[in-house]
């Protein structure tokens, strides 16, 4: 409780609130994706070459980040749960609840604008090889794919435990996201 009350006090709270809010009529009318999907071999392989057609000139067809800073807070985002990072728990009760339902469990996409969690925000003068994070990408859609029992995955740093099908959904959702917003 301490948590979501001191949270609740952060402009990131309320401009991931407004996020959803925004978000939340397009959610009605978007069909569901189907979280298993993510351990498909179709599935792999389409991630395999949208990351793959990435490139070091890539720019962003919205927001203001760099492609080098996107893959490396998709390396954050996927990787945390496989032991690639660390990051800080930043859960509370509602995260793990209404915020999951909503983010993993309702949407289909990610909506634009999210501010949480703040363990995947990078600095904007903060950059990094993009090679390096291409190949560690690719490495981390790479090991999630074979983790077939959910006892191998850690929990998400906002949404806590989540089961097999919750993860496919956001790793699908959350790299689509950025991968459309460098135009592949």
């Amino acid at each position: 409780m301490a948590n979501l009350i001191s949270e609740s006090f952060t402009k990131d709270f309320w401009m991931t609130g407004l996020a959803m809010i925004r978000y939340a009529p397009r959610a009605i009318r978007m069909p569901q994706v189907e979280g298993m999907a993510f351990f498909t071999a179709t599935k792999l392989e389409e991630l395999r070459s949208r990351i793959g057609s990435l490139k070091p000139t890539s720019t962003p067809c919205w927001g203001s980040m760099t492609v080098d800073r996107g893959l490396h807070h998709l390396n954050l985002a996927c990787g945390h749960p496989n032991g690639f990072y660390e990051v800080p728990d930043e859960s509370y009760f509602t995260s793990r609840t209404v915020f999951r339902w909503i983010l993993v469990d309702w949407f289909s996409e990610q909506p634009t604008g999210l501010r949480l969690p703040r363990g995947f925000k990078l600095a904007t003068d903060q950059h990094f090889d993009f090679d390096l994070e291409k190949g560690r990408l690719l490495d981390i859609v790479e090991a999630a794919w074979h983790k077939r029992d959910i006892n191998d995955w850690g929990p998400h740093c906002m949404f806590g435990k989540m089961s097999l099908a919750e993860w496919g959904k956001l790793l699908q959702i959350h790299i689509d996201y950025h991968l459309r917003q460098f135009g592949v």
